[in-house]
């Protein structure tokens, strides 16, 4: 008897933004694409269009840099509707917001907070609870309502690693060993349960250049 073929998740985290660059929280803040961004998002819709073929479905927090990015996807690949999830936006810090990363770390000391007590949250944000389960039921479902289909999915560089870590490990707090790079691609299969293909691969992205970590 032939097996189901798996449900495969083409993950991608969007393109480049100057929070990025500059190593600024934007975590349920919008902002836009820069230059190199939507460069990235253009390249890493080739790659797709070059590889994944038989799309299902295309699936993107709703955050404008990822609209951004899915923007470029379908240009491309011609895939409709665009499915807007809440569920897949980055991590909420809220009155947080807009800080710098050295800040986060060595003033607010969020990582050691949340390392201590993943149900901490900073004034009206959410916990690392809270954030992991949104992301891992979120997953769960696109890949429940697409069996042996491929899906893309468009979202963030905290949301990804987190999810990943959920879903290979069991453990949210490993969420620095799925780190991934602007407008990388990683590949998910689920058959039924979740396997890591590949992760953070930026080879299409060698002409626009990337940032070295998943700010």
């Amino acid at each position: 008897m032939e097996s189901t073929p798996p449900t495969i998740l083409y993950l991608i985290r969007h393109g480049e933004t100057d929070a990025n660059l500059h190593g600024i929280w934007n975590g349920a803040t919008d902002s836009p694409l820069n230059e190199r961004g939507v460069a990235q998002a253009q390249a890493v819709a080739r790659r797709l269009q070059d590889e994944a073929h038989d799309l299902a479905a295309i699936y993107t927090s709703p955050l404008l840099r990822a609209r951004q990015t899915t923007q470029s996807i379908v240009a491309r690949l011609h895939l409709h509707p665009i499915h807007v999830w809440p569920e897949l936006a980055e991590f909420n810090l809220g009155a947080w917001e807009g800080l710098s990363y050295e800040t986060l770390q060595y003033e607010k000391k969020l990582w050691d907070r949340m390392k201590a007590d993943p149900f901490f949250a900073p004034p009206g944000g959410e916990s690392a609870a809270q954030f992991a389960m949104r992301l891992v039921t979120a997953i769960r479902s696109i890949a429940q309502q697409h069996p042996a289909q491929r899906v893309v999915v468009v979202s963030h560089g905290g949301a990804m690693a987190t999810v990943l870590a959920m879903l290979v490990e069991q453990d949210g707090q490993n969420w620095r060993a799925y780190q991934m790079a602007n407008c990388s691609l990683s590949e998910l299969a689920f058959q039924p349960e979740p396997r890591l293909l590949r992760l953070n691969d930026t080879s299409h992205l060698d002409a626009v250049g990337k940032l070295d970590d998943w700010r």
